[in-house]
C-alpha cells in the first residue's frame, strides 16, 4: 500500500506536464539603471504564478511557462528601488523592460545580506560567504518548522529532532557549522532577536547547556528571505556570532492578502498513521499614507507521533508480560496499554502574530520611521521515562500504586510565551545614512506537569486528608500537604532590551575608491529570572517508600523549581564598532572592522575582522577572511539551578545543576564564568562560467578558547559521599557551568546551481555539500575534591558522553541535490539529501554506552498545479522512509548488561535517538497557497 501511493504520486509527477504545453507563454525584457547600464542579477517575479527569473549581465531575463492572463511583475535589486508592471499576456512573448533608479542612501542598519554594511547588489560580491534564501524556497520545503526548513536547504545547519529530553522536546534549537545553538547570533531586520530562557541540559546533536533563538515562533508568512552568513562575525555584531549569524528578512510594502493552508500526517510501514499537522498562515499589505503595514499570522496543531516499541517487562496487574516479537504485542496478557513510553514528537499548538511597519516622512523618501514586532503562544507536550506499578529493578519506589496501580508515564505540558517589538527612524544627511532605534524581546517558559506525583507526599490525594508528615517530619503540626498528579513545577523568563545608533557615510581618503564608512553604538540589558514551582513540586514530605526507606522527594519526571533555585538577575552592556570597506582597485575589496564591549559582569574585550576579496574576472571569485571572536557567558549558564532526574545506565539519579557561585558547586571546583574567545579562518571562491551556473566553494577553521558547557555528572560514591557531608541531602549526582575545554572546528562548504531549459519549461538544480568536524583541543583536570581521593570513578571535567556529542553526535558530512522544475500551470520539485556516519551515547548517558550509526540517504518529491487564484501542490518527505539505524549490542564491562538496553531503553527505544533527520518516517502533505484578491 505504501509503495502503491508512492508510485501513483511519482505517476502524476511525470503526466501533470502535458497539462501546461498548449497555453504557456514568456514575458521577457532587460533590466538596466536611469542611465540604461545593464544591471545583472536583479529579480524579476510575476506575483501569483510562482515563477521568476534573474537577469544576466546584459540585464537580460525571460520567464516561462507563464499562462495567459494579467500579471504584477515585480523586480528587485539589492542598492535599487524595487519597481512593478503591470503586464497583460494572451499567448506567446511579452517584452516588459525596466528601468531602476538606485536608493540616494541606504536606510538599513543591515542593508543588503549580513556580512556588509555597505550596498551590495548580490551575496556573490561579498567577501564572506552568505546564502539566501527566499520565502518561495522556504515554501517548497514541505515542513512547518523554520530550523528543519533551513536544515534541507543549508547542509551546514543541523536540527535534530528530541525526545525525553525534558523541555528542549518542545523548544527545539538549531546549530550551525556543528557549533552550539548560542554561538550563531539570529537577526530579525537587522536587530538582535533574543534567546529563549529555556536551557537545553540534555539535548541530542550538540554539547548540553547551550539557550539558542526560537526560530518557530516566528510566523513563516511574514519572512521574506533568510540570510545565513557563514562566517564569524562577532566583529561586526557582537557576541555570539563565532559560527556566523542568521538574518530574517520580514515582507514588507503593499500586497494583497494570502492565506496558505497545509495539512499532512506520517504514514510509514509498522506503525499506525499519526503525527497529522495542520497549519493556517497569511498576510496583508496595507497602505499607510506614503507607507506601509504587513499584518501576519499563524496557526499550527501537530498530534503527537510514537516510535517506541512494545515493553517485553510490563506485567502490571496480572504479573504476566505480553508476548511480544520486534516490537509488536502478539498475545496480551495484561491491562496495560502498549506501547506503555513515548517515543517521538509531542503534541503542539502555537499562535504566532507579527507585524512589519514602514512609514517614509518625505517624498524623497530619506527619512522614515519603521517598527516590527510579534507575539507568539505555545503549548506543547513531551514525555519522562515510565515509572512502573510496583517496582521495576531501577525505578522502584517512584509510585504509589494507590494512585496509579498500573504505573504512569509523565508528561510536561509546558507553555511558552514569547514577544517582541522594534522601531526607530532612519534618516539621510550630509551624506549620512542613520538608524536610531530599539528592541525589546521577553521569553517565558512556564513548567506544567501532569499523570505523575511526589513519591514522599504518600498516597493520599484528598487535600482534607493529607498522609506524609511534612517537611518537619512531625504529624499535626500543620505543614502537611497531600498529593497530586500535576503541578506548576516553576517559570523560566528571559528579557532584552537594546538601543542603539547606526551610520553609513561613503568618504574619500585618497585611496582609489570611496571608503565605505560605518559606526555604531548599542546598550543592551538582559534579565533572567527562575521562579519556583508550587511546593508540592519540589517539597519532601518526609513519608516512606512503599518498599521501606525514604520516599523520592520533588515531581516525578521533572523535579520542581525549588525556593533556593530562585534567580532574579540581569547585566548591562555597552559597545560601539567601526567597519571601513573599498575597493583598493576595480578587481580588489577589502572590509576591517573593529568592535568593543564592556560587560557588567565580566569586563571588557576588542574584537576585529579583515576580509578580502580579489575577482580577476566576471566569471572568478576569490575571498578570505580572518576574524577574532567572542561569546558572554549567558545569564542562564551562570544563574541557573535545578534538580533534574537523569537516567544514567538506566539508573534514575537526581542530579543538582548549580551554578558557578553556588557552596555546592564550589566545592567541586567551579569558579565564575568568563567569555568564550574565538578565531575563525575562511577562505573560497565562487566561480560562475555564464549566467546559469555558479559553484562556490569554502573551507573553514575556528577555534574557541574557554567554551563554556556543562560539566560531566559526578555521581560516583565519592562525590556522593562529599554531597551528604556537607549537608546536601537527597542529591545523588552534581554539574555546573564550566569554561572547561578547547575546540577547533574544520570544514568545507560547496555550492552550486544550474538553470536549464527543460521542454518549455525550466528546471532549476541546486546543489550543497558540507563538511564539518569537531575536534575538543583541550580539556580541564578533574577537581580537585575528587581528584586528590585517588578513589573516584569520575574520569574528567567532561565525560565520554559530551566527548561524543560534541565531537561525533552530528554527520561530519551533509548533502543536498535539488531539482526544481516549473512548466506553466505546473511545477514539481525533488529532492535528495544524505546524512553522514555519527555516533552518540545517548539515551543511555553513560560512558561506555557510545553506538555508532551509519549514513543514510533521504528523497522528497513535490507536484503542483497553479489554477487562477490558488496554487494547489501534493508532496512527500522521506517518499522512500527510511529510518535511522538501530542501537547494536555492545557488552558492558559488567558482562550481563549492554549498551544496548541503555541506548533503546531495554528495547522500548528502537531508533538512534541523536538521528539528525529525526526517526518519524515517510510524511504525506497537501498544501494550497490563495490570494484574496488578483
Amino acid at each position: 500500500m505504501n509503495m502503491r501511493r508512492a508510485a501513483i504520486f511519482l505517476a502524476g509527477l511525470c503526466i501533470m506536464p502535458s497539462l501546461a504545453l498548449a497555453q504557456s507563454g514568456t514575458i521577457r525584457g532587460r533590466v538596466t539603471d536611469a542611465a540604461g547600464a545593464p544591471l545583472a542579477r536583479a529579480s524579476i517575479s510575476a506575483e501569483g504564478s510562482g515563477l521568476s527569473a534573474t537577469s544576466d549581465d546584459q540585464g537580460r531575463y525571460e520567464i516561462r511557462g507563464l499562462d495567459a492572463g494579467a500579471y504584477t511583475l515585480r523586480v528587485r535589486m539589492l542598492g535599487y528601488q524595487p519597481k512593478t508592471a503591470r503586464v497583460v499576456l494572451d499567448q506567446g512573448a511579452v517584452t516588459q523592460d525596466f528601468a531602476l533608479t538606485a536608493q540616494p542612501i541606504s536606510l538599513s542598519p543591515v542593508d543588503v545580506v549580513v556580512g556588509s554594511r555597505a550596498r551590495h547588489t548580490a551575496a556573490e560580491q561579498l567577501a564572506v560567504p552568505v546564502d539566501i534564501f527566499t520565502s518561495e524556497d522556504l515554501t517548497k520545503q514541505g515542513s512547518t518548522e523554520t530550523g528543519q526548513i533551513l536544515q534541507s536547504l543549508a547542509p551546514s545547519i543541523n536540527f535534530p529532532h528530541q525526545s525525553v529530553t525534558d523541555a528542549t522536546d518542545i523548544v527545539r534549537p538549531f546549530t550551525l557549522r556543528g557549533l552550539s545553538p548560542d554561538q550563531t547570533l539570529v537577526l530579525v531586520n537587522g536587530w538582535r532577536r533574543h534567546q529563549t530562557a529555556l536551557v537545553n541540559t540534555f539535548a541530542y546533536g550538540m554539547g548540553a547547556g547551550s539557550s539558542g533563538a526560537d526560530l518557530n515562533a516566528i510566523p513563516s508568512s511574514a519572512i521574506d528571505r533568510i540570510d545565513v552568513l557563514r562566517d564569524g562575525a562577532a566583529a561586526q555584531y557582537g557576541s555570539d556570532a563565532i559560527a556566523g549569524v542568521v538574518n530574517i528578512v520580514l515582507k514588507e510594502g503593499q500586497f494583497t492578502p494570502f492565506l496558505n493552508t497545509s495539512a499532512g500526517r506520517y504514514h510509514t510501514g509498522n506503525y499506525a498513521d499519526d503525527g497529522t499537522t495542520v497549519n493556517l498562515n497569511g498576510g496583508w499589505g496595507l497602505n499607510v499614507g506614503r507607507g506601509s503595514l504587513g499584518v501576519f499570522g499563524e496557526f499550527l496543531d501537530r498530534q503527537p507521533t510514537n516510535r517506541a516499541w512494545a515493553d517485553i517487562y510490563e506485567d502490571a496487574g496480572t504479573g504476566v508480560a505480553d508476548s511480544i516479537v520486534d516490537g509488536k504485542v502478539i498475545v496480551k496478557r495484561n491491562p496495560v496499554p502498549q506501547p506503555n513510553h513515548h517515543w517521538g514528537d509531542g503534541a503542539e499548538k502555537d499562535v504566532m502574530t507579527m507585524a512589519n511597519f514602514r512609514l517614509p516622512l518625505n517624498d524623497q523618501g530619506t527619512t522614515e520611521l519603521y517598527a516590527f514586532g510579534g507575539y507568539s503562544f505555545r503549548k506543547g507536550t513531551g514525555n519522562a521515562y515510565r515509572r512502573c506499578a510496583v517496582d521495576c529493578a531501577s525505578l522502584g519506589g517512584r509510585n504509589w500504586p494507590e494512585i496509579y496501580p498500573l504505573g504512569y508515564l509523565p508528561e510536561f505540558a509546558p507553555q511558552v510565551t514569547d514577544y517582541s517589538a522594534a522601531g526607530g527612524i532612519r534618516t539621510a544627511t550630509r551624506g549620512w545614512s542613520i538608524d536610531l532605534g530599539a528592541a525589546y524581546g521577553f521569553n517565558r517558559f512556564d513548567y506544567d506537569l501532569r499523570h505523575t506525583l511526589n513519591v514522599s507526599l504518600g498516597p493520599c490525594l484528598d487535600p482534607a486528608a493529607p498522609c506524609a508528615p511534612g517537611p518537619d517530619s512531625i504529624p499535626g503540626t500543620g505543614d502537611e500537604i497531600s498529593n497530586k498528579t500535576s503541578f506548576f513545577a516553576g517559570r523560566l523568563q528571559r528579557d532584552e532590551l537594546s538601543v542603539g545608533i547606526n551610520a553609513v557615510k561613503p568618504v574619500t581618503l585618497g585611496l582609489p575608491a570611496p571608503v565605505n564608512l560605518a559606526v555604531g553604538a548599542q546598550f543592551r540589558r538582559e534579565g533572567y529570572r527562575v521562579a519556583s514551582g508550587e511546593p508540592a513540586s519540589y517539597i519532601d514530605g518526609n513519608n516512606a517508600a512503599p518498599g521501606g526507606g525514604d520516599a523520592r522527594p520533588y515531581s516525578q519526571g521533572f523535579p520542581g523549581f525549588r525556593p533556593q533555585d530562585e534567580s532574579d538577575t540581569h547585566r548591562t552592556n555597552v559597545g560601539a564598532y567601526v567597519d571601513l570597506e573599498t575597493d583598493l582597485s576595480p578587481k580588489f575589496l577589502t572590509d576591517v572592522a573593529a568592535r568593543f564591549e564592556n560587560y557588567s559582569d565580566f569586563g571588557s574585550l576588542l574584537t576585529g575582522k579583515l576580509a578580502v576579496r580579489f575577482q580577476p574576472s566576471p566569471q572568478v571569485l576569490v575571498r578570505a577572511a580572518a576574524s577574532t571572536g567572542f561569546r558572554a557567558p549567558g545569564l542562564s549558564q551562570s544563574h541557573f539551578s535545578h534538580v533534574s532526574t537523569n537516567v544514567i545506565g538506566g539508573v534514575p539519579t537526581d542530579v543538582l545543576t548549580a551554578p558557578v557561585d553556588a557552596p555546592a558547586a564550589q566545592l567541586f571546583g567551579s569558579k565564575p564564568l568568563r567569555e568564550e574567545k574565538s578565531v575563525n579562518l575562511s577562505g573560497g571562491l565562487a566561480f560562475s562560467p555564464n549566467d546559469n551556473v555558479t559553484f562556490t566553494l569554502d573551507v573553514f577553521q575556528i577555534k574557541i578558547d574557554h567554551r563554556i558547557l556543562l560539566s560531566a555528572t559526578f555521581d560516583d560514591s565519592v562525590t556522593q559521599a562529599l554531597l551528604a557531608a556537607n549537608g546536601f541531602a537527597n542529591i545523588s549526582g552534581i554539574q555546573y557551568f564550566t569554561n572547561g575545554i578547547d575546540t577547533r572546528t574544520q570544514g568545507i562548504d560547496l555550492t552550486g546551481s544550474l538553470r536549464m531549459p527543460a521542454g518549455r519549461g525550466t528546471l532549476d538544480w541546486t546543489a550543497a555539500v558540507n563538511y564539518t568536524k569537531n575536534k575538543i583541543t583541550r580539556t580541564d583536570p578533574l577537581p580537585a575534591a575528587l581528584d586528590s581521593t585517588g578513589a573516584s570513578t569520575e574520569t574528567g571535567i567532561i565525560d565520554s558522553v559530551t566527548y561524543i556529542g560534541i565531537t561525533e553526535e552530528r554527520p561530519d558530512w551533509r548533502g543536498t541535490l535539488t531539482g526544481d522544475y516549473n512548466l506553466g500551470r505546473v511545477h514539481a520539485l525533488i529532492r535528495g539529501s544524505y546524512y553522514g556516519k555519527f555516533s552518540s551515547a545517548q539515551p543511555g548517558y553513560c560512558d561506555l554506552c557510545r553506538d555508532n550509526y551509519g549514513g543514510k540517504g533521504l528523497f522528497d518529491a513535490e507536484l503542483g498545479y497553479r489554477f487562477a487564484s490558488i496554487d494547489l501542490s501534493l508532496g512527500v518527505r522521506n517518499l522512500f522512509d527510511t529510518y535511522p539505524d538501530q542501537p547494536k549490542s555492545l557488552t558492558i564491562v559488567d558482562g550481563v548488561n549492554t549498551a544496548k538496553d541503555y541506548n533503546n531503553n531495554f528495547g522500548v527505544f528502537p531508533w538512534a535517538a541523536a538521528s539528525p533527520f529525526g526517526y518519524n518516517g515517510r510524511y504525506l502533505y497537501a498544501r494550497a497557497e490563495m490570494r484574496l484578491n488578483k
